[in-house]
């Protein structure tokens, strides 16, 4: 059987460079990526450290809104069962 020619690129096509084409700095090329990695990277961390943060402060903010509610909430229905009961004049 007889194939005929094509011009699909073999892997050595690819990876040379082009004889007429300016040399790729391979060094430049490796630092642009891992640049682009380490930056990525960063940012993905960044952003994990950030959520983690605000769910931390939430849970302090809840716990602290708790507490006060707790030590206030006394205070608050005795003075609306006093005015319920004798009246407005009573409470200040």
């Amino acid at each position: 059987m007889s194939y005929p020619h094509d011009d699909i690129p073999v892997l050595t096509d690819i990876v040379e460079d082009a004889p007429d084409a300016a040399p790729i700095d391979r060094t430049l090329q490796f630092l642009g990526d891992l640049e682009a990695r380490l930056a990525s990277a960063i940012n993905d961390h960044a952003d994990e450290l950030v959520h983690n943060a605000c769910r931390e402060m939430e849970a302090l903010l809840l716990e602290q809104v708790s507490d006060r509610l707790r030590s206030e909430l006394p205070a608050l229905i005795a003075g609306i069962v006093n005015e319920h009961f004798r009246g407005p004049d009573t409470t200040h």
